[in-house]
């Protein structure tokens, strides 16, 4: 029951990503398209003397995804340690609770 849960979980999840995928695909090809067209015609501006030493929007953008994506896994580490943690009381407790498995290597890596 739980593992079919869990999987039916997994796979809504997996359907609405796809979705949200197809989406931004659409929002980014429009987007593309008419921020070519406004380049065209825009004039270029002089260059500025601190340029190269300002991070562009994507590599700032790209910093604080990647910062997040750390914090997150260290989050979800720690999450799945204080469950661990928690297991000698919770198999006794919760009446749905059980041991669990030795942590794969998916818990680990994050």
């Amino acid at each position: 029951m739980a593992s079919s849960y869990l999987k039916m979980v997994d796979e809504a999840g997996d359907q609405a990503l796809s979705a949200l995928g197809k989406a931004q695909e659409q929002v980014v090809s429009a987007v593309s398209t008419v921020s070519e067209r406004i380049a065209d015609v825009l004039p270029d501006l002089p260059r500025n003397p601190i340029a190269d030493r300002v991070p562009t929007p994507r590599e700032t953008t790209k910093t604080g995804f990647d910062l997040a994506e750390k914090f997150l896994g260290a989050a979800k580490d720690y999450s799945l340690e204080i469950l661990k943690a928690l297991e000698p009381l919770t198999t006794k407790t919760f009446w749905n609770a059980r041991k669990a498995k030795k942590a794969s290597a998916s818990t680990k890596a994050a």
